[in-house]
């Protein structure tokens, strides 16, 4: 057995697909008929992208996780706004408000994209609040997610800043610290 092994396949046999491998790429072709529909769905949730009024930023979170749904980006930076203790707001979570960055129809579910729910907003302080346009952030609140953003879709400029900044940096601690 060990010898039969060892001996070189014919010419016949190359010529001709082993069965494990026709097996195989028969399971192939059959997985890839079954998958075809269920892509085809789920690009339907993504076809209420190009109704929005604003731009859709998927961010590096929807590749790992496809079938979120994701929010429009109406402003990449903060809104400012002036708000009221005594007031309750309702945080759009969707982007596609013209009332932004409130809600035009607090409730359950948003009324333009109903996969999101608006979300409750109650100050504790009246003054002005800086309240997150670009959607990506995990509270009402900027927390600076609209830079990565910025970067994400700026990379060469963000990159020569970048560079540019660390040179003159590099520059001038050097001009400091040298003897």
């Amino acid at each position: 057995p060990l010898r039969s092994a060892l001996v070189a396949p014919s010419q016949r046999e190359l010529s001709r697909p082993p069965r494990e491998m026709s097996g195989l790429l028969g399971r192939v072709a059959g997985l890839a008929a079954r998958v075809a529909p269920a892509e085809a769905a789920g690009s339907q949730a993504c076809a209420s992208w190009a109704k929005r009024a604003n731009p859709v930023y998927p961010s590096p979170w929807n590749k790992w996780f496809p079938y979120e749904p994701v929010p429009s980006t109406p402003q990449i930076g903060p809104y400012k706004v002036q708000c009221s203790a005594k007031e309750t707001y309702h945080f759009c979570t969707c982007g596609e408000s013209t009332t932004q960055p409130w809600c035009e129809a607090p409730g359950a579910h948003c009324a333009k994209v109903p996969e999101f729910a608006p979300r409750a907003y109650q100050p504790q302080h009246d003054g002005m609040k800086l309240m997150c346009g670009c959607k990506k952030a995990p509270d009402s609140f900027c927390n600076g997610s609209c830079a990565l953003l910025y970067a994400d879709l700026n990379p060469y400029v963000v990159g020569a800043a970048s560079f540019g900044g660390c040179f003159v940096f590099g520059v001038f601690y050097t001009w400091m610290m040298h003897p």
